[in-house]
Formats: structure tokens, C-alpha cells, sequence
């Protein structure tokens, strides 16, 4: 006999957990079934930083993200421990008026200054030369610290959590949902899919494919020699990728990650490659030796998933007894505990905290 619950949401990464911490703190009877281990590598959520920012080219992104960090500070209480720390951001590269455009609509302070005046705020940068922006409330977000946290509030308010639970069926009918894995069955009222690189699959069963198209990235892991505070650098001057970022690990003093943006290959999440691409990994290290003091190679570089739209627009969604909340491609993870408001609300059919129109799985960029 199938167990039953209020709500099961499919797959335990960052925005799964928020979810079902959500949903679970409102007095829901939540399943959170996640395919691997909570903060597994295989996905999206892995690795232990993630960049958050204000600076973004539109201005609903940058009102989003306002909303989003009084969001991160609420789950830090919850949690009682730092999730976000503080670090300052920097934005240089042709895309520098539209942010500020775009901060200027939203009401968001910055500055605008020069490559100068960053290196001699920052030492251990070396940036090009030409006009760069400052935003103070950029940081470095711990991620695999939030996806545990975050599962630990989700049990502690009465959530069910399963790990090791590969879900190989999903049917969705006028009673609600139904959920197999390899071990139990589950029934629920709504099942909200979280399941990142794997959500496709899982939706086709039901007919809502929406061509997500998951793909390869890598990050390659550096240390100064000398350590010195270090901000967010989003870099759109290089050619690779439409950007390059950084981020530094306020916890390790003088440790920093860079990628590149988009640069990977699509992949089956099931059948990729293993290990980093060394092409890129190069095209990483060439980079960090002319923009970084010196410093030293810090660890293998290490991959995860980006999944991604047509158009490079979550989707967040209703769809009968189905709530869908994915395809952050590459840029959702500072906005993981207002989307799991956001996904917890269109669960009981509340009011979201904010238009969500645009997120919707009929736009024609999804549908043709």
C-alpha cells in the first residue's frame, strides 16, 4: 500500500530542500525523496560556495535578489549559523550599463570606478584596464552547508526525508499524485519536482517534457600565496564564455574558484564524461595568471550541472497536481530559499511573494 503525504517533493538538491523545509515548517506532511545523498556532486547543488549578487542586467533579477538575501538572512536564523557571508562584488566587461540601468530601476546602490581603484581595494586582483562596478552586497553563499541545513530544518519541523530513492515512476490524475521508487510507493495531493539535469525524464511520464537541456560544467580551484580579502568577479571582456567568475572561500582565507560560464557540452546526467575538460581547465588557469596575484593551484577541478531553457528563465509552475521548479541555468542558486517559498506557495496555492509570470512553463519560449 502506498504511504501517503500532503506533498512529495522529487529530488533533495538546493531547491528541493527548500521546499520541503517550506512546506514542512507550515505544517505539511512533506516526503522529500532525493536520488543519491543530501549534497551528492552529481547535480546542480554540489561544491561548497556559489556567488550571490544584486547586480544583474534586468531589473525584475535585481528585485528578485533584494527579495531573495532578507530570504537568506530569515533561513540563517532558522538554521543559527552563517549561510551568506558578505564579501562585495565586482561587474567589469560591455554589460556594465545595463546593470546599472537595471539597479538604478530597482533602487539598489552601486558604484561605478575603475579597474585602479578595485586593484587598490583588492589587491590580490588584477583586472583590466577600463570602468569596472561595485555592489557591497554581493557575498559567497556556503552551498553544501544550505542544502544541509536546510534538509535538518525540513526533518526538524516533521518532513520525511529519503535518500537512495530513485524515482522510476511518477503518474499524476484527479486524485493527486503517485510516486514509485525502487523500494515503497508514495500518494500525495501534489508532487512538486525539483529534480534539476533528471526533471525531464520524470515530467515526459506525465506529458510535460519542456526540452531542458542539461550541460557539463567545471570549476578549477586556486590559492594566493599571500592570502588577501578577495570580492565576487563576474568578467564578461574574455572570449570562451559569455562571462567568467570568480569566487573567493571566505572560510579559507586566499582560496578562490574560477569557471567559466556556459561553456560546457550538453550531457545525458546519466552518461557524461568523467572528470573536467582539460581544454577549459587551461583556457581557467591562463586566466587566473594574468587577472590574480600570485597564488597556486588549489585541488582538481570539479564539475556539476547546469540545466537549462531556451530563453535562460527558471521555470516556476503549476501544472494541475504538479509544481515545477527547475532549470536555474547557472544562476539559481542565490535565490534557493525564495523559491522555495515561491514553489511551497503555488504547492498550497497561496500568493507568491512576487510575479511569477514570467516563469511559467506555457510561455512559447518553452512551448513552440
Amino acid at each position: 500500500m502506498a504511504q501517503g503525504f500532503d506533498v512529495v517533493v522529487i529530488g533533495g538538491g538546493a531547491m528541493g530542500t527548500a521546499t520541503a523545509r517550506t512546506l514542512a515548517e507550515r505544517g505539511r506532511a512533506t516526503l522529500l525523496l532525493e536520488r543519491f545523498e543530501i549534497g551528492h556532486a552529481y547535480g546542480s547543488s554540489g561544491g561548497p560556495t556559489r556567488i550571490f549578487r544584486l547586480a544583474h542586467e534586468d531589473p525584475q533579477d535585481v528585485r528578485m535578489a533584494r527579495l531573495a538575501l532578507d530570504a537568506w538572512r530569515e533561513l540563517e536564523d532558522r538554521a543559527g549559523e552563517p549561510l551568506l557571508r558578505s564579501a562585495g562584488g565586482v561587474d567589469v566587461g560591455p554589460a556594465i550599463d545595463r546593470i546599472a540601468g537595471a539597479m538604478e530601476a530597482a533602487g539598489i546602490p552601486f558604484a561605478r570606478t575603475t579597474a585602479q581603484a578595485v586593484a587598490e581595494r583588492w589587491p590580490a586582483l588584477r583586472p583590466t584596464a577600463g570602468p569596472a562596478l561595485v555592489q557591497e552586497d554581493a557575498g559567497v553563499i556556503m552551498a553544501a552547508r544550505t542544502v544541509r541545513a536546510q534538509a535538518r530544518l525540513a526533518s526538524q519541523a516533521g518532513a520525511s526525508v529519503v535518500t537512495n530513492a530513485h524515482v522510476l515512476r511518477l503518474s499524476a490524475t484527479g486524485f493527486g499524485v503517485d510516486v514509485e521508487t525502487a523500494d515503497a510507493a508514495y500518494h500525495a495531493t501534489i508532487a512538486v519536482v525539483t529534480a534539476g539535469a533528471w526533471m525531464d525524464a520524470l515530467l515526459g511520464q506525465v506529458g510535460l517534457g519542456l526540452s531542458l537541456v542539461p550541460t557539463l560544467e567545471q570549476v578549477t580551484y586556486f590559492e594566493l600565496e599571500e592570502p588577501s580579502p578577495m570580492p565576487v568577479v563576474l568578467d564578461r571582456t574574455p572570449a570562451p564564455a559569455p562571462s567568467i567568475y570568480t569566487v573567493p572561500n571566505p572560510e579559507r582565507p586566499g582560496a578562490f574558484k574560477v569557471g567559466l560560464h556556459h561553456a560546457g557540452p550538453s550531457v545525458d546526467p546519466d552518461d557524461r564524461p568523467e572528470g573536467p575538460d582539460p581544454e577549459r581547465e587551461r583556457a581557467v588557469v591562463g586566466y587566473a595568471a594574468e587577472r590574480f596575484a600570485p597564488h597556486r593551484p588549489a585541488g582538481p577541478s570539479e564539475t556539476c550541472l547546469y540545466t537549462n531553457t531556451p530563453d535562460g528563465v527558471f521555470v516556476l509552475d503549476r501544472r494541475g497536481p504538479l509544481v515545477l521548479g527547475s532549470a536555474c541555468n547557472g544562476h539559481g542558486f542565490k535565490f534557493v530559499p525564495l523559491v522555495g517559498r515561491i514553489l511551497a506557495d503555488l504547492a498550497t496555492a497561496q500568493p507568491a511573494p512576487m510575479a511569477i509570470e514570467r516563469f511559467l512553463a506555457t510561455r512559447t519560449s518553452l512551448t513552440g
